[in-house]
């Protein structure tokens, strides 16, 4: 069994702790990889991504660890953002960063009034002003715009990992704005994951929602997961780390839910190569 976590952040975006302090904690827990996904640069004003300056150090940093030679591997990606017609994993700057693999995301929602990029898991207050302005309170079109984003990037801009796919939850708690139990919303999920069957991506079961105590469960909810194995979709445990104590975070549990949904592997980029390990 293989341990690994291939989303993590620093103290160079939104994370805390240097990157050597993560290399320190995955070689305390035995792990056999660890890579590092700090959020791209993007083509806005955004505080929590990476800045052209400190991409230029994560990049550097990164290589001197992976210099090192000793386990765990070291890994240098990214968490880039699908924006429509405008960014995205397969970006032809994105290709020329030297990247070992890339996570890509949706992280944002525009308002087509006035083309703003709004964080949909961002702050409750974000995600309102987004349902309101964006969506005139039709939480039903806003989610449909999130999943089609996610689809688009599957089909057109494919990462090798497919970050936190139903992240909309995140600021849904106690069903507030819809229920995951409802017909609309289930089918949503399971077109979106279809799509992500077809494009080959690895999707990664993330755990970063309750270490920061914004879910109640992990990234994708535990009910699409059997439908992710009817399909062949491999997937990937990590916690999307935003600090190195958090590095292996209810591991074991969404190891045991993959296990309850009859997954046995896990896709672990091992020697430069996507391997399927055991669980």
């Amino acid at each position: 069994m293989g341990t690994a976590n291939y989303h993590t952040h620093c103290d160079l975006d939104d994370g805390a702790g240097r990157p050597r302090e993560y290399v320190t904690r995955a070689r305390e827990l035995g792990f056999a990889a660890i890579g590092f996904s700090c959020h791209s640069p993007l083509p806005f004003p955004c505080d929590w991504v990476l800045s052209e300056r400190s991409f230029a150090e994560y990049r550097s940093e990164i290589g001197r660890l992976k210099g090192e030679g000793s386990l765990p591997e070291v890994y240098l990606a990214l968490e880039v953002d699908y924006l429509r017609g405008v960014w995205g994993p397969r970006a032809p700057e994105v290709a020329s960063y030297g990247l070992d693999y890339c996570v890509g995301s949706v992280h944002f929602i525009d308002i087509p009034a006035t083309g703003e990029h709004v964080a949909i898991d961002g702050s409750a207050e974000e995600f309102a002003r987004c349902l309101a302005e964006g969506f005139g309170g039709d939480v039903r079109s806003m989610v449909r715009e999130y999943y089609e984003l996610v689809r688009e990037m599957a089909r057109h801009s494919t990462p090798d990992v497919i970050g936190h796919i139903d992240v909309i939850k995140k600021n849904n708690p106690g069903s507030r704005y819809f229920s995951e139990e409802e017909d609309w919303y289930r089918a949503e999920l399971r077109e979106t994951i279809e799509t992500v069957a077809a494009s080959g991506a690895i999707l990664e079961v993330n755990t970063g929602g309750l270490a920061r105590g914004r879910t109640d469960s992990v990234y994708p909810s535990p009910w699409i997961l059997p439908e992710c194995l009817r399909l062949d979709i491999p997937v990937q445990i990590n916690s999307d780390a935003h600090r190195p104590e958090k590095l292996d975070f209810y591991f074991a549990e969404a190891r045991a839910l993959l296990r309850e949904a009859g997954y046995r592997k896990q896709a672990m980029l091992i020697g430069g190569a996507w391997r399927a390990e055991e669980l």
